[in-house]
C-alpha cells in the first residue's frame, strides 16, 4: 500500500498490527486520543518523529518513504509548494 498521508499511515499500521479502534493504537503508540482523532478528522498529520516510528514498528519496508510522503502532504496542506518540491523528490 502506498502512504501519502497520515491517515493512511495510521490505517496501513492498524491493519498491519490487527488492531480495529484508534483508541487501542493511540494506547500502543504511546500518543495522545487526541492526536489520533485529529489526524482521523484531517486537521493534523504525524510528526517526522512519530511517522518514523509508526512505519518502523509496523515493519514497513522504507518507513524513510514514508516519512517523506507525509512532510508531502504537510507541504501542500500549507500551500508550501518549494518544500513540497523538496521532499516529493523523496517519495518517488
Amino acid at each position: 500500500m502506498k502512504i501519502s498521508n497520515s491517515i493512511e499511515l495510521l490505517d496501513w499500521f492498524k491493519a498491519t498490527v490487527d488492531i480495529d479502534s484508534d483508541y487501542m493504537t493511540a494506547k500502543l503508540l504511546g500518543i495522545s486520543k487526541q492526536a489520533i482523532s485529529k489526524i482521523r478528522q484531517g486537521i493534523n498529520e504525524f510528526s517526522e518523529d512519530n511517522a518514523l516510528m509508526i512505519a518502523t514498528i509496523g515493519k514497513h519496508p522504507d518507513p524513510l518513504k514514508v516519512v517523506a510522503a507525509i512532510e508531502v502532504a504537510k507541504a501542500e496542506k500549507a500551500g508550501d509548494v518549494e518544500r513540497a518540491k523538496l521532499w516529493r523528490q523523496y517519495v518517488a
